[in-house]
């Protein structure tokens, strides 16, 4: 059993917390090596939301860099006049916990838990109430209402062909929970980019990460729409999707030709169905390479006279673009990026390759 951490040097400021966290005991290193030494910060940053952070005091374990992504930090309430109470206690068994409330309801509570943090897995959990109501965590395609019965949501990106159940493309630790006795909304999100499960069990949720730190901010809601407007408060508004998005597309793997493509656009025409874009697979491209095209079945003079004549009526053309170059000296793609240096690395400054539809690939380093 993990020893848990007691906590230490604790002193408050007006809008915050802070306190050292020691081990309770010997150290598990359950998955990897027990961090003996933790730091906490509490800090009420809005009126309506509050940021729990536990970290190693030495700061070797990664943090997304705010840069990558900025946060907003807010001002800072002082904690006397904010809707969500932050409490903590220590318990013989499980050592240190927190407890978050809003109007004497808790909405976050890890007492009775043990907190476990290692360089490589992260145990983080929570009461809830049995059959709790609690949405999101994705991107796993599943019911809204996610399943508080022994569930767990993987996330890590991936592609999946028949994904129910499953994590896929994206990944955002974040849910909002509607409370049965108030009737009210709250919000948790963990800013980790490491792969992790979130385990849904009566009474608890879970966190179990693979390393990092415990960055985890608490919104108050009360409306479904307060949560969401809280957390887009922090990691940033949506951008504004163009009118024609949010019309019919069509869009599937295995369309043979542009003949294919071009009978298929006319059918929605007969059909008297708005089509607001036609999207075309990697089936357009020469062996499956980006920036190319099929010569006999997609060839540039015909996708040019598709594109135009969709232009004409209004309509969009999406080509599909993997962010996946082939390895090839005869490909000037790969070669262009090679020589400008624009490909992710290993730590010893050869080529990262993967593997994706044409063979071997490399990736473009965005960062």
């Amino acid at each position: 059993r993990c020893p848990g951490y007691i906590a230490t040097h604790i002193s408050e400021t007006d809008d915050g917390f802070a306190a050292s966290l020691k081990l309770n005991g010997q150290p598990c290193n359950k998955y990897g090596q027990d961090i003996a030494s933790l730091t906490l910060s509490v800090r009420f940053d809005t009126s309506d939301r509050l940021h729990v952070h536990i970290s190693d005091t030495e700061k070797t374990q990664y943090q997304i860099p705010q840069w990558i992504v900025p946060l907003d930090k807010g001002l800072g309430v002082d904690k006397r006049h904010h809707s969500l109470e932050f409490t903590h206690a220590h318990n013989e068994t499980s050592g240190f916990g927190f407890k978050v409330q809003r109007d004497g309801e808790a909405i976050f509570d890890t007492t009775g838990h043990v907190l476990v943090f290692e360089d490589q897995y992260l145990e983080l959990t929570s009461n809830v109430a049995a059959d709790a109501n609690i949405y999101g965590l994705g991107e796993s395609p599943n019911w809204f209402r996610r399943n508080p019965d022994n569930t767990t949501i993987t996330l890590w990106n991936r592609d999946v062909a028949d994904p129910f159940g499953e994590n896929v493309y994206g990944s955002h630790a974040v849910y909002m929970e509607l409370q049965s006795k108030s009737a009210k909304f709250h919000g948790c999100y963990l800013h980790n980019s490491h792969g992790m499960d979130v385990v849904l069990a009566p009474g608890t949720v879970q966190y179990r990460v693979l390393g990092g730190t415990l960055d985890l901010y608490i919104f108050g809601g009360p409306t479904a729409l307060d949560v969401i407007d809280q957390y887009t408060q922090l990691v940033g508004r949506p951008a504004c999707i163009p009118y024609w998005a949010l019309g019919f597309h069509n869009c599937r793997y295995g369309y043979t030709s542009v003949d294919e493509v071009n009978q298929v656009i006319a059918n929605y025409s007969r059909a008297r169905i708005p089509l607001e874009a036609a999207w075309t697979d990697i089936e357009y491209m020469d062996k499956t390479r980006d920036f190319t095209f099929d010569a006999v079945n997609y060839p540039v003079s015909e996708m040019k006279k598709q594109l135009d004549a969709l232009h004409a009526r209004g309509q969009k053309m999406v080509l599909i673009t993997d962010p996946a170059i082939h390895v090839d000296d005869a490909y000037g793609t790969f070669v262009r990026g090679r020589d400008q240096d624009v490909f992710i690395k290993n730590a010893d400054g050869s080529l990262y390759v993967g593997q994706v539809w044409p063979g071997y690939t490399v990736f473009p380093d965005w960062f």
